[in-house]
């Protein structure tokens, strides 16, 4: 799986409403998984169109399972993998 697949499928579990954003540019990885964080990026709070579902994602390399998890234990998964360097778009 690849950084753009692992991506898509944490999108794929998002609300359509929502305005969240998946960031990739910091992603670390390991030989089994991605640890993807999705971002929050609408003004007001409180709004009942996703909010709350932002936070860190571990995605399977190979199921693509998408699982969310606490800081602490993003974290913790975190320290043990390598940064993940996104392909350069020409």
């Amino acid at each position: 799986m690849t950084l753009d697949e692992a991506v898509a499928a944490v999108e794929k579990t998002l609300p359509a409403a929502a305005r969240l954003r998946v960031d990739r540019a910091r992603a670390p990885e390991n030989d089994e998984s991605f640890l993807l964080i999705v971002l929050d990026v609408q003004s007001a709070r409180g709004a009942a169109d996703g909010t709350g579902e932002n936070g860190p994602r571990l995605v399977d390399r190979t199921s693509g399972h998408v699982a969310r998890l606490t800081i602490p234990d993003a974290l913790a998964v975190g320290a043990g993998m390598r940064p993940c360097v996104p392909p350069r778009v020409a």
